[in-house]
């Protein structure tokens, strides 16, 4: 039996971490000096010729968008060649859904501790549910959605934000009405858009109302962000197995623990689990990808599906038989501003109970052509949080 005194003592650090959705910035003003260089999901890549085209689809959108390159061809190109770099986008503290791409001139939703202001991680804003990077198709319409997503309703955000909101809160209300606040984000996105709109929701734009009222996934980027910062408040603590940081490329699924920040430790990235669309019969999904992982890494997504029932029985037949106990096998403890809910999967925990924590992902084509073609679960085996442990030094 691993000892988990460290874990418990890291766990002090979340438990004072207070998540705001604080303010709008620029994808360059968090990367100040770097050049050329585009984000995405998960751990590393090995080399470029290891993307999978879902993602090569999605950077090569995000270099024409900042007009590093006229065509997909041109785009792609420079990306094998090294002229234009790509790097995680969780190693600068930001996170990006699916096969999404962030790129400097991209606006972030700015997510701070307002307990430690210095203390804060980014997101993309979420794209609504048609023309989307994280859905890994070259849509020629995207670079005209970008120019507006990024221009004038990122412009409209901020000004909505000179108080910051509260995201604990919100998170809480929405899992009581039936959210899993990752596959299902309905209520959430709901409640964020009331907040914004205020009380007079007319003043708003025409197509900032509609488009907030169209899209029911808007809150996942938004909560995705904060469950990143509360996770990443235990970096750092000594000989900690809390995990800190995770994600899948579609190539490899990694973690990060608070002891080893900045390790990435990986496997191959696993099969998400899922009923495929009826449109999409015959196509096959990547593995896991996205940083979206990150939402039920805190102990949300597949870790409340006691209570979220419909995001359980959309994939009963997929969910192993102790998938409503996995949150006590898996999770650490109770944070009090998420009443009576377990939160932060540890390394050693998972080990000693043999159980690690359910992911849900939505599948994406594994050629770049169809996009979504479902959603599903991963079962994190524990035997990978074993690996994780001695990797890290953790044993």
């Amino acid at each position: 039996m691993l000892n988990l005194t460290d874990d418990l003592k890291a766990f002090e650090q979340v438990k004072r971490c207070d998540p705001r959705w604080s303010g709008m910035c620029r994808v360059r003003d968090v990367l100040l000096h770097a050049d050329q260089l585009l984000l995405h999901a998960g751990p590393p890549f090995t080399s470029a010729e290891q993307i999978p085209p879902p993602v090569m689809n999605s950077l090569c959108i995000g270099a024409i968008y900042e007009g590093w390159a006229e065509d997909y061809a041109q785009a792609r190109d420079a990306i094998l060649a090294g002229e234009i770099a790509v790097a995680p986008a969780q190693d600068h503290d930001i996170v990006v859904p699916l096969a999404g791409v962030a790129s400097p001139s991209m606006a972030l939703m700015v997510v701070t501790n307002a307990n430690q202001p210095t203390h804060r991680k980014y997101a993309v804003i979420n794209e609504g549910m048609v023309h989307c990077t994280r859905l890994g198709k070259l849509d020629p319409d995207l670079p005209d959605h970008l120019r507006w997503l990024n221009g004038e309703l990122a412009e409209w955000l901020g000004y909505q934000l000179l108080a910051p909101i509260a995201l604990l809160p919100m998170i809480s209300a929405a899992l009581e009405a039936g959210d899993d606040c990752h596959g299902r984000t309905l209520v959430g996105s709901e409640l964020l858009a009331e907040t914004l709109l205020g009380v007079q929701a007319s003043a708003a734009p025409a197509a900032i109302r509609d488009f907030l009222h169209s899209s029911p996934a808007f809150a996942l980027n938004v909560w995705m962000a904060a469950s990143s910062l509360l996770l990443s408040a235990a970096e750092g603590s000594e000989n900690s197995s809390l995990i800190t940081r995770a994600g899948g490329n579609g190539v490899s699924f990694g973690v990060q623990v608070a002891a080893r920040p900045g390790q990435w430790i990986c496997m191959p990235a696993p099969e998400v689990k899922g009923a495929v669309d009826d449109a999409f019969a015959g196509y096959r999904a990547l593995g896991a990808i996205g940083d979206s992982a990150v939402v039920d890494f805190l102990g949300l997504g597949g870790q409340v599906l006691n209570t979220a029932t419909a995001s359980r029985e959309a994939l009963c037949s997929y969910l192993p038989d102790d998938a409503l106990s996995r949150p006590k096998k898996a999770l650490t403890a109770a944070l009090a501003r998420l009443p009576e809910r377990l939160v932060i999967t540890g390394a050693r925990q998972v080990v000693n109970q043999a159980a690690g924590p359910l992911i849900l992902l939505g599948m994406i084509e594994q050629t770049g052509t169809a996009g979504r073609i479902g959603g599903g679960v991963v079962d994190v085996p524990a035997t990978f949080f074993q690996h994780v442990l001695s990797e890290a030094g953790l044993c």
